[in-house]
């Protein structure tokens, strides 16, 4: 699991290493690039040359080292580590789109793309969408298999005080997540990305809130649930 995902963060982080030397004696010094686009497709966020160019692979790095020491860390590592797919999955999908939003801001500062308009997208933008699509649906339809641990899935009060509440709502989550998922890709495929996009968010916050109290809901008819206090004590 840990291999994989170093073996991914080094391809990853080489390629964006890559872009970055090859666009760096195109973009002037004191220059200030769109690191940032607001819904409308209007750049709300500028940022210097060095900011462009290495802030992604600075963050492809640590996001790396989290992963790799999480599991050590884990209270429960032996569960983390039985949630070896959902845990690579999350950790190769979010390089890759890491490494999307890099090509986009580097392309884009060095003018080879224009994202100006953002409504009726370059294809680059179109195809984040995508991937972020199959991002969700492929996370959400491993959501069962990720074991009940302290840094991973869904974590609430009950969730972590119920194995049948942990079970059953990273099940239902999954679900949420890979219809969130396909109704995205088709979205960006038919519409016009910024639909995509706000389809995503939506979709990902409205699951996580239904999670929340679903997860309650399943705690509270749950018999064996732990609680930290005995009803019988004083």
């Amino acid at each position: 699991m840990i291999k994989n995902g170093l073996i991914a963060s080094v391809v990853f982080i080489i390629a964006m290493l890559a872009l970055s030397v090859w666009a760096m004696p195109l973009l002037p010094i004191d220059g200030q690039f769109a690191t940032h686009w607001n819904i409308n497709g209007e750049a709300d966020d500028f940022s210097g040359r060095n900011t462009v160019l290495w802030l992604m692979p600075g963050i492809g790095f640590a996001m790396a080292v989290v992963f790799s020491i999480l599991p050590s860390i884990d209270p429960r590592r032996k569960n983390l580590l039985r949630s070896g797919l959902p845990y690579q999955i999350a950790w190769i999908g979010m390089l890759c789109i890491l490494a999307l939003a890099h090509a986009m801001m580097v392309l884009n500062a060095t003018k080879i793309v224009n994202l100006v308009d953002i409504t009726t997208g370059p294809d680059l933008l179109r195809w984040m969408a995508v991937f972020a699509g199959v991002f969700v649906t492929a996370l959400g339809a491993v959501m069962g298999k990720i074991r009940p641990n302290w840094f991973m899935g869904v974590r609430t009060p009950w969730t972590l005080s119920s194995d049948l509440a942990w079970d059953k709502t990273h099940r239902f989550t999954g679900w949420l997540f890979m219809l969130t998922g396909l109704v995205t890709v088709a979205a960006a495929l038919v519409l016009i990305p910024r639909w995509a996009m706000t389809i995503l968010i939506v979709g990902m916050i409205g699951s996580g809130l239904l999670a929340v109290i679903y997860s309650y809901l399943v705690w509270k008819s749950d018999p064996a649930r732990e609680t930290l206090v005995p009803d019988s004590a004083d």
